[in-house]
């Protein structure tokens, strides 16, 4: 029975530039056609290269097809040349024996000179690959950075801890446009929030020869006016806007709530007695001599609705806004956008 060879026989170098022909093919295609793009034939040298290439989690081979794996589009897709080399050291160890190799000799100098006899010694190497073997090795940890110059192998779980690969790039998901949305979105703490009062309605049970008022709607201080780029830009934060346009807060007055609707009687006026129907004769009292002191009804303000649409990459919103509050989700998406340009200077 043939002895199962778990180690990589050729170069870090050679088993890259398969996986990358592999790869130009759409990751995937037959071993012929690899070697035909390397102007190669399919002797068993080449079949050594795809081997390594297979070992060091670069490739799978399968009924004579080659797939490039997750840990070559790693290395492929990397944000720099520090990740890059993470995961090409991620690569380079995922030989078992190359592992082995690196923990026995952490933090102590690898025998160069006898290399290639303590491999058929002690890690059972065959000796006509001894040699290819070795010289396989000192150049990958070279090129990962395990192995220095002066042929001291580092502890590759310091390396590990040390330098990891990153996340992501970017600061996360823009958030979700809130404006009329089913459930309110929390009031910013830093801007005034006025409560809704909610309208009065004139009572059902009044008598049927008064006419029913117009609805009596409270006046609401209008919340204090701040700098914002998007109001400067459309020309709605400027100096000259006149106070007058909100609506006044009106004066206490003791006919306050429903009773405010009626026309007050003056204090020395007597009331005034219903009419006396008697036979044919009927006696009309003279009308009430009354002085004008009927509250003013406030009239509500038409509502000013504001539309911002703003599009970049990854973001197409196009934003409704009523009240004060819905700038707050504005700044977010400004915020949002800034700390992006800046990233990506």
């Amino acid at each position: 029975m043939p002895k199962t060879i778990d180690y990589p026989r050729t170069s870090y170098q050679g088993a890259w530039e398969v996986a990358e022909v592999v790869d130009d093919t759409g990751g995937k295609c037959a071993i012929d056609t690899a070697a035909r793009k390397l102007n190669r034939k399919v002797s068993g040298s080449f079949k050594a290269i795809i081997g390594s290439a297979v070992k060091f989690g670069l490739l799978t081979s399968k009924r004579e097809f080659l797939t490039t794996t997750n840990l070559f589009r790693r290395i492929k897709h990397a944000y720099d040349k520090q990740e890059e080399r993470i995961y090409h050291r991620e690569a380079f160890l995922h030989p078992p024996m190359f592992n082995q190799i690196c923990r026995k000799f952490r933090n102590r100098e690898l025998p160069v000179h006898m290399f290639d006899v303590m491999l058929i010694r002690e890690f059972g190497v065959e000796e006509i690959n001894a040699q290819g073997v070795a010289k396989a090795f000192i150049d990958g940890a070279r090129m990962a950075g395990i192995l220095d110059e002066n042929n001291f192998i580092a502890d590759i779980d310091q390396l590990a801890a040390q330098q990891t690969p990153r996340k992501e790039l970017s600061a996360g998901e823009m958030p979700a446009n809130l404006f009329r949305s089913g459930s309110p979105a929390t009031p910013s703490p830093l801007l005034p929030v006025s409560t809704p009062v909610p309208l009065i309605q004139p009572s059902a049970n009044l008598d049927p020869g008064i006419s029913s008022p117009a609805s009596f709607i409270p006046s609401v201080p209008a919340p204090a006016r701040t700098q914002d780029a998007i109001s400067s830009l459309f020309g709605l934060d400027t100096a000259d806007l006149d106070d007058a346009a909100f609506l006044q807060e009106e004066p206490e007055s003791p006919y306050a709530g429903p009773e405010a609707v009626f026309v007050p009687q003056s204090p020395q006026q007597a009331p005034t007695e219903l009419p006396i129907q008697s036979g044919n004769t009927s006696t009309k009292p003279e009308p009430p001599q009354t002085t004008n002191t009927a509250p003013r009804i406030a009239v509500p303000e038409q509502e000013m609705t504001f539309s911002i649409h703003i599009q970049g990459p990854g973001l197409d919103t196009h934003l409704t806004i009523h009240e004060a509050e819905d700038l707050d989700v504005v700044e977010v998406l400004l915020k949002q956008i800034r700390r992006r340009l800046s990233s990506s200077s």
